[in-house]
Formats: structure tokens, sequence, C-alpha cells
């Protein structure tokens, strides 16, 4: 063989191999979905627009709503809504919606379901 036909050889088997490696490596995953909520003010219902499954719960302002809004919220029933009232009676308000996991009972999990459903009322 001459070495021109075995450097195109080695070449092709070498771009086959990486070939095969990128696409297997890539075959589990699953693609990343972002998406975008409309502004919305505290108090506003966020509907869902044409072709979605289901509407969005309302953006909940924590540094002002009542037990009743923050119950609307994915997981928070009336013992974590009132804790989230207490911390901010005895803390102030929060200053960016990460420091709601320093509410007992609001993990990591939890922070993560509500993180899109809550702002401070400023840039969260």
């Amino acid at each position: 063989m001459k070495k021109p036909h075995l450097l195109l050889l080695i070449t092709c088997i070498f771009a086959g191999f990486l070939s095969g490696f990128f696409i297997g490596r890539n075959l589990g995953r699953v693609p990343v979905q972002i998406r975008a909520l409309p502004a919305a003010t505290a108090g506003t219902e966020v509907t869902a627009s044409a072709g979605t499954e289901a509407a969005q719960p309302e953006i909940v302002n924590i540094n002002t709503a009542t037990a009743a809004q923050l119950q609307s919220l994915p997981g928070i029933g009336p013992v974590l809504a009132q804790r989230i009232i207490d911390y901010r009676e005895a803390n102030g308000p929060f200053r960016s919606v990460g420091e709601l996991g320093m509410v007992s009972g609001i993990g990591e999990k939890k922070l993560e379901d509500i993180w899109d459903y809550v702002t401070t009322g400023g840039t969260s």
C-alpha cells in the first residue's frame, strides 16, 4: 500500500471512531427546554397560550403574599405558608427568591419546584 492510501485509511477510521463516539454519547440525553415566563405583577394570573397543556399558577410576591396566595404555590400548604410569613415578619422582606431556602421546611427540591412562580417584587 502506498503512503497516501494508508494515511487516507487511517483518517477514515479515526473519523468513523469520532462520529460513533459522539453519536453514542448523546443518545441518552434529553434536550434542554428553556421557557420564558411572561412579565407579570403580583396578583396577576399568567394564563397559558394556545397549544400549551394547562394554565400556569400566578406569580406570587413572597414579600406581600397572604397565606392563601402562598398556598397556591406547588407543595406549599397552610403550615409552610405560615412559616414563610413568620420568617418574613421576623427577618424583614426577602432580598432574593433563594432566601426562601432559609425557611424551615423548604429544601432545595421544594425551592426548585416553586422558583418560577415566585418573585420578591424586584429582581430575584
